[in-house]
């Protein structure tokens, strides 16, 4: 089971702060889960000693620094992929938005780093 962290130091936009991480690495998933049960997503974009700054994929709002707590997935996004999807419209995390059914995926691959 993944080590829960409640050391939420500061959330900025779509960027949080999480100090005293141990074993967390660049481009790892994570999870934040408020107090309500909620769960969002998001991931690593910089380690500096024991502290991660992780960009999140869904809105800050609701996030109490000292309720939430942040647990670290130990793997890099992956999407599912099969040749049913050509043609189709996905969002950023994969999910089908065109109306058309959800994709049975033949194979899972990690998603690429894109730079500017």
């Amino acid at each position: 089971m993944p080590k829960e962290y409640r050391t939420i130091q500061e959330v900025a936009g779509p960027l949080m702060l999480v100090r005293g991480v141990e074993n967390v690495s660049y481009d790892e998933l994570g999870e934040i889960e408020l107090a309500n049960g909620e769960v969002r997503r998001c991931k690593v974009l910089e380690i500096n000693g024991g502290d991660a700054m992780v960009q999140l994929f869904e809105s800050s709002t609701g996030i109490n620094l000292s309720n939430s707590k942040v647990r670290f997935l130990g793997r890099s996004m992956e999407l599912g992929v099969s040749e049913d999807m050509l043609g189709r419209v996905f969002d950023g995390m994969g999910n089908p938005i065109d109306d058309g059914p959800e994709i049975l995926p033949e194979a899972r691959m990690a998603t690429p780093i894109l730079r500017p």
